[in-house]
């Protein structure tokens, strides 16, 4: 990198510090402006402000460049200025005013502080360091990057489609959110919160136990929230998103921006797929559910979405509450919007004043007096009042929202159309705490309600539909019918599963197993391999999971014959199948018991990992001491560097006492150090 390329970086750099806090302060008192439910407006603005973050640097290193080419000279060497006869804004110099005899008026002139005197030309001797620190960092936080994108690229890969029924669900959501573009439904055992990955070819990862542990309801709620990040195109702003964290990743409030762009991005996300139910209250129950069958965070550094994203108190609180608007109108929202937006347009002209512009260096000759100034001096310090356009501009979703209270007047405020399956348009009101799943009403009985009669005819019911439940032996109720509409429920279905479980199942065992793809030959197919008269919840776990009659004989061929039921949800949902239990067998691990096989596979414990330990001298050790190495760490680096240190001959009881103690070879070596 050549020395002018270099100081033109490095200066643009560190520029940025206080240029960016004044976006962020100007974020800050844009965003305390707004009203907290205006997600797609607030959105906008901090997507606007973190590219006026990449866009200043660009602009200061470019003018300095400028500057540079042109002969002038640097920020770093402020020598003549004092005696020059030109007037220099800099930011960091100090205005002084020069008492001329015969003028009323005294005007002003510019003298560096002493600080700044001493402090330049060090900067700028030592720029190409400060460069290299940059270069540095951002290649740790590309590294960063890619880590979290090769695992997230692995998940995909290693996830399964889901049920038939449930793609079809989520191609049919799709189509209520107008979307074109096909998305796949894939299930993943190594997940516990659904994400969104892709831009050109979507994918939606659903975790397994969201599949078993979600009404069929809250499931359709969350797989909205999925589609519409992919129908808002978060995932390419996402990219663009993080490639700033990259590149700025010693400013802090480039990492503030970015995390208040996730919080509203989940908020949009919310009010759509609350538009696509009408229900803000149910949609909070199923993020709480979805929450509760967390077992562990996502803790992957990746460009995925997921539903669960941002502080989640928060969003609930923001769905189910009214808080006071601080907006006053939506002409100061425009206002806001447009001031904001004005800062890329003078975002140049003021870089180019805040930069230095010295004169040519001082000649041999006696210096001159300094020249007085007879106009007033620009500003040096450029304040954006704005940030430029969204990188990708989101459509703004329904602002649907509940109030605390009911109030006693006011008419419902119409809100956008939500076409149902039969494409049939109508008005949700937003100010009902109506929900569907606990309606117990039976249509006939009496009148029903706007929103009870709003669910209905988006889930396709007619008088024939009310009738055919009730010659099934259900009760025709709000909820039974709105359940069974959107999980397209045949008479025909519920014939064949009543026979094959003995009995008549629930209305919420029915649509569970329909939904997840429960069928009579999928039945017929695990009765053939010995698990007959399963209830209608583990029939559902087995559809949901995938255990059929295929992994049931592919473990029964590796030598797991007639294990419990619940051993094989456990082995499925840990992905361990056939070829699995026949490469620990081929390592020495043979006829495991189920409950050892499961901490192998939850660990990580795999033929390579024990080819390394029997490398390393440890051959035909138990279950129990592998899961304990395993889980501690203990593994043929560890072990090697020990031996490095004169730690030959170790027992395994010794290695795991050394680990959990946190004895390794480099305090080993530091104690020897100090002998």
């Amino acid at each position: 990198m050549s020395g002018a390329v270099s100081q033109s970086l490095g200066w643009a750099l560190l520029h940025l510090l206080w240029q960016g806090t004044l976006v962020a302060v100007a974020l800050a008192a844009a965003l305390r402006v707004l009203d907290r439910r205006a997600a797609s407006v607030r959105y906008l603005l901090s997507c606007g402000a973190l590219a006026l973050m990449l866009v200043l640097p660009a602009l200061t290193g470019w003018h300095h460049y400028a500057s540079l080419q042109k002969g002038e000279s640097l920020p770093s060497a402020p020598a003549a200025v004092e005696h020059s006869s030109a007037v220099v804004r800099t930011p960091g110099f100090v205005l002084e005013r020069a008492v001329e005899k015969h003028s009323p008026v005294a005007p002003l002139a510019v003298r560096p502080t002493p600080v700044l005197e001493r402090a330049l030309p060090l900067l700028g001797e030592h720029m190409h360091w400060l460069v290299l620190a940059w270069g540095l960092g951002v290649t740790v936080s590309s590294l960063r990057l890619l880590s979290g994108w090769l695992k997230l690229r692995r998940l995909v890969h290693e996830a399964e489609p889901a049920p038939a029924e449930w793609q079809e669900a989520l191609e049919r959501l799709a189509r209520r959110l107008g979307m074109t573009r096909p998305v796949r439904l894939l299930r993943s055992a190594a997940l516990d919160v659904p994400a969104a990955v892709g831009w050109v070819r979507p994918v939606v990862l659903l975790p397994v136990t969201a599949l078993t542990g979600l009404s069929t309801r809250q499931l359709e709620m969350v797989l909205a929230h999925e589609l519409a990040h992919i129908r808002r195109h978060d995932f390419a702003v996402n990219l663009v998103q993080t490639l700033v964290e990259t590149l700025l990743f010693y400013h802090p409030a480039v990492w503030w921006m970015s995390r208040v762009i996730r919080v509203e991005r989940e908020h949009c996300c919310d009010d759509i797929a609350v538009g696509t139910s009408g229900n803000a209250i149910s949609y909070a129950r199923a993020l709480t559910a979805l929450e509760s069958l967390r077992v562990m965070p996502l803790g992957m550094a990746s460009p995925a979405m997921s539903a669960l994203g941002g502080s989640l108190t928060d969003r609930v609180r923001r769905l189910v509450g009214a808080p006071a608007a601080r907006c006053s109108s939506r002409w100061v929202a425009g206002a806001s919007l447009v001031t904001l937006m004005s800062g890329v347009a003078v975002a140049g002209p003021l870089v180019a004043l805040a930069l230095p512009s010295a004169p040519p260096a001082a000649t041999a000759e006696a210096p001159e007096p300094p020249a007085l100034v007879s106009t007033p001096l620009t500003p040096a310090f450029p304040v954006p009042a704005a940030a430029p356009a969204p990188m990708m501009a989101p459509p703004p979703p329904p602002a649907l929202r509940l109030a605390q209270a009911p109030a006693p007047a006011p008419a419902p405020a119409p809100k956008p159309m939500i076409s149902g399956k039969r494409d049939v348009n109508v008005n949700v009101d937003a100010d009902s705490d109506y929900d569907s799943d606990e309606d117990t009403t039976r249509v006939g009985d009496k009148p029903l309600s706007v929103d009870q009669l709003v669910a209905l005819k988006v889930a396709g019911v007619t008088p024939e539909r009310v009738k055919e439940l009730e010659s099934l032996g259900y009760e025709p109720t709000v909820s039974n019918l709105v359940q069974f509409g959107h999980a397209d429920m045949t008479p025909e279905y519920v014939k064949e599963m009543t026979a094959i479980l003995g009995g008549k199942p629930t209305a919420e065992e029915l649509v569970q197993m329909r939904h997840v793809g429960v069928t009579p030959e999928r039945v017929k197919g695990l009765s053939a391999a010995g698990y007959n008269k399963l209830s209608a919840d583990e029939l559902t776990q087995a559809a949901a999971l995938g255990v059929d009659e295929r992994f049931i004989n592919e473990l029964r061929s590796a030598g797991y014959d007639k294990l419990p039921f619940d051993d094989l949800i456990e082995l499925r949902a840990l992905g361990i199948n056939g070829e699995y239990v026949r490469t620990l067998k081929a390592a020495g691990y043979d006829k495991l018991p189920a409950d050892e096989l499961t901490q192998f596979k939850a660990l990580g414990v795999s033929p390579e990992y024990l080819r390394s330990l029997r490398e390393a001298g440890l051959d035909k050790l138990p279950a129990e001491e592998v899961v304990q190495m395993r889980a501690l760490g203990v593994d043929a680096a560890f072990i090697r560097k020990l031996r490095d240190e004169g730690m030959d001959k170790l027992s395994v009881d010794e290695l795991i006492r050394l680990r959990s103690s946190g004895v390794d070879a480099d305090f080993i070596r530091e104690l020897r150090k100090k002998q």
